[in-house]
This record gives structure tokens, C-alpha cells and sequence, in this order.
């Protein structure tokens, strides 16, 4: 790695975060007493900065595939770059393939952002993840702001990796958004069995690589071997969710996202799709806990605001920050 990208490490008890923010703001790898729950980034991915081998990176300003990178937006046509050969669509926005800078930080929790310059995605915007740790899981707190003049689609989400060993898997979810060959998505349909994650399933036996309409249940990821599991709850503006199961991979992938796939290019309603458009100044937020050997008591997350040493005082000062800088 490269001088700037030096990782950052968080510790609370026996909880460990290690932070890669100059690559795409990523999660190198989540620890609680020893154990991974994130997939471990390796080597190679850090050498080559690489988030793809890493344990999670952020998605802004946008989640998935945008067919061909094209769009329109009101008055706008919009062509984007590809940017996963050799894939001809426009994935996961830019926060993922861009350096963040970290705002504040202290043992236990850091703000981590990255500010856009209306180059690849033409608007000017912030990007912003809060990580705080409590015991034996992570708070996220996720962020964008339009600091341009006219308004933008804005969508975020979160793509964590899990060890896939002999994990099951269960999911509050809805409807599947399908795919064949072209991975692009069209509408959701109703549950099939091999889609439907409303009870337990072994993940080895899935094959996934779709979105999901989700309710406000938690998604629950047990590993019988380890008697441990994981619950990953999101809040009401994350109502989809990604699952990715590679059936030759030794992880799988469950994303909480704002919004469907290409939903930018969908004729379907904003209350199915996720779309939304943000004016300026305007910021769309969401939050994440990610809790080991859950359910945790609620309780737990009381300390949650004084680990990020006054969080609501943090985002105050960055919002602020960004509309000074329009």
C-alpha cells in the first residue's frame, strides 16, 4: 500500500474494526473475540487496493447495475463510464473505487468521507459512513448529500462479505427482483422456494445473485459450527436487500441497499422501486447494526452515542462543512 492508505484500527473490549479508508472507504476485516464475521480481506486485495477482497465497502451514490451506465434524469441524458469490465453497465456508484478521508475518530468509532466532484457522476456530492462499536457489533451510519445546484437520484447501501462455511441464512424478505442472463433486473415478482429466505437456508445450497423487497425483520446469519450467528438490521430507508451466493466462493454476500437495481431506468413506482431524487442541500440517511451472537439485548446499544463522542454534534459540523464548500 501506498503512502494514504494506512489502515485504521477500532477497538471496543474484544471488538475489532480495521478501516481501509484510501481504498473506497472499506472494511478490511470485523473481529469479535478473535473470530472473523466479515469475510478477512487478504493481502493481495490491500497491495493491489482492491475492495473486492476486502471485507465491505460502501455504495454511493447509487446500489448495482445501471443498465449501460445510461440514464435519464428529468431534462438530463446521463452516460456513465463502465466500471467492471467487462461488463458494459455502471456499478455501485463511486464511493467503492475512490479514497475517503477520515473527519474524526477515537478508539472505538471514526467518520469516514468522501466528497465527489461531478466528474464520473455529473453532480457534486458528499458521502459519509459514522462506524461505532459496541459490544460485539458494529453501528453504521451511512449518509449522502447533493451539494449541487439541481437535483440528483441518490441512493446508498452497504456490500459486506461473510464467511460462507456452514452458515444458514434467513431473511425478512418480500419479493425477489429476477435475473437470467442479463442481470438486469425488470419488477419483482412473488417468492419461489428456492428464493424464499423467510426460514433458515443453507447457504451452500443457495444460488442467489438478486434483490429483494424486504420488511423491517432482521436478517439472521447463524453458523452451527461456531454456535454464533450474526443479525444485520437496517433501517426503513434500506427496505432492499441484495443476497449474492457464489456457489465456487468461500463467501456470500447480503447488502442492504435504498433502492432496486437500475432503478433509476424503471417505469415502476418510487414506493417498489426505492428511487428518489435528492434537491440540493438535501441528504438521505440510513443506519446498519451488524450484532454478533444475537439478538443482542437492546440495551446494548446505549453506549452507542457516546462511542462516537457525540455523533449528532460529528454529522452537524460535516453537513455543515458541505454546505459551506457549495
Amino acid at each position: 500500500m501506498s503512502e494514504g492508505d494506512e489502515l485504521t484500527t477500532l477497538r471496543l473490549g474484544d471488538t475489532e474494526l480495521v478501516l481501509a479508508p484510501g481504498i473506497g472507504g472499506s472494511v478490511v476485516s470485523f473481529r469479535v473475540a478473535g473470530a472473523d464475521y466479515l469475510r478477512p480481506g487478504s493481502r493481495e486485495a490491500l497491495e493491489k487496493r482492491n475492495p473486492l477482497g476486502l471485507g465491505a465497502f460502501p455504495l454511493f451514490p447509487f446500489s448495482g447495475r445501471i443498465a449501460n451506465g445510461r440514464f435519464r434524469c428529468r431534462s438530463r441524458d446521463v452516460a456513465l463510464l463502465p466500471n467492471f469490465p467487462p461488463e458494459p453497465h455502471a456499478i455501485h456508484g463511486q464511493g467503492w473505487q475512490n479514497a475517503w478521508r477520515i473527519a474524526e475518530r477515537s478508539e472505538s468509532s471514526a467518520a469516514l468521507v468522501y466528497d465527489h466532484d461531478g466528474r464520473e457522476w455529473p453532480w457534486v456530492y458528499r458521502a459519509e459512513q459514522w462506524f461505532a462499536l459496541i459490544d460485539g457489533g458494529i453501528v453504521l451510519s451511512l449518509s449522502l448529500t447533493n451539494l449541487d445546484d439541481s437535483p440528483m437520484p441518490g441512493g446508498l447501501g452497504w456490500h459486506p462479505y461473510f464467511p460462507k462455511e456452514d452458515a444458514l441464512l434467513s431473511a425478512d424478505v418480500l419479493k425477489i427482483w429476477p435475473s437470467g442472463e442479463d442481470p438486469i433486473s425488470q419488477r419483482p415478482v412473488p417468492l419461489d422456494p428456492p428464493s424464499d429466505l423467510r426460514s433458515s437456508r443453507a447457504v451452500a445450497e443457495l444460488r442467489l445473485d438478486n434483490g429483494f423487497n424486504v420488511g423491517a425483520g432482521a436478517s439472521v446469519i447463524r453458523w452451527p459450527s461456531r454456535t454464533s450467528a450474526v443479525e444485520l438490521t437496517a433501517s426503513a430507508e434500506l427496505r432492499h436487500l441484495v443476497v449474492f451466493t457464489p456457489p465456487t466462493e468461500s463467501y456470500f454476500c447480503v447488502e442492504p441497499v435504498s433502492h432496486a437495481p437500475n432503478a433509476v431506468n424503471s417505469a415502476l413506482p418510487p414506493e417498489v422501486t426505492g428511487y428518489r431524487e435528492l434537491h440540493p442541500s438535501e441528504t438521505l440517511s440510513a443506519k446498519i447494526e451488524l450484532c454478533v451472537e444475537g439478538p443482542w439485548k437492546r440495551g446494548a446499544f446505549g453506549g452507542v452515542h457516546k462511542n462516537l463522542r457525540g455523533r449528532s454534534e460529528v454529522r452537524s459540523k460535516l453537513q455543515s462543512n458541505a454546505r459551506a464548500q457549495q
